[in-house]
């Protein structure tokens, strides 16, 4: 039996350069994801929804999006991109190595650059430290979709879900933070 662990979302953004952190007031929707245990004591994750088709994470749905509707979403520190996440499988396990599938549009509908490059982190600002594994970020199949492997939350408490977006020499951030228990 694998256990998971429950997650509790706050959006925070960060604006990298200046590091001038702001708190941000998400869509209610996006942050009402959790994990709860189901009748045979694995996991499954509940959302709110807010309509549209549902699928699993990375996987394309009828309408052409890559994500489920309980995915995390947020804006790049300087409103630039909005960008959306979770987990491949639905639940971020317990102390054991995951993918996360992500999606990338710009706020003024232009397309990503060919050679956009994407950097998925997590650390616990807490106890100075992050993640014990680097991922590997790739891209998917259509325009703007991304899989990140080798995610590991390897301990319980506060964790900053952190995903960077560089297009022409600029990067900008946009940031989550979860509470794993």
């Amino acid at each position: 039996m694998k256990r998971t662990r429950r997650l509790h979302c706050v959006v925070h953004i960060t604006l990298t350069v200046a590091a001038l952190s702001l708190a941000g007031c998400g869509d209610a929707s996006t942050e009402q994801a959790s994990t709860s245990p189901s009748a045979n004591g694995a996991s499954a994750q509940t959302e709110a929804s807010s309509g549209g088709t549902q699928t699993a994470a990375g996987q394309d749905a009828a309408d052409g999006s890559w994500l489920t509707s309980g995915a995390r979403t947020a804006l790049s520190a300087d409103g630039t991109y909005r960008v959306a996440w979770e987990p491949i499988g639905g639940v971020i396990p317990d102390a054991e190595p995951f993918a996360i599938a992500i999606e990338i549009e710009r706020v003024d509908g232009a397309p990503l650059a060919a050679d956009t490059v994407v950097l998925a982190d997590a650390e616990m600002p807490h106890h100075g430290h992050g993640m014990n594994l680097i991922p590997e970020v790739k891209r998917a199949p259509h325009a703007g979709a991304f899989v990140a492997e080798g995610m590991l939350l390897h301990m319980s408490g506060e964790w900053v879900v952190a995903i960077d977006v560089g297009e022409g020499g600029v990067s900008e951030r946009a940031q989550w933070i979860l509470h794993v228990d």
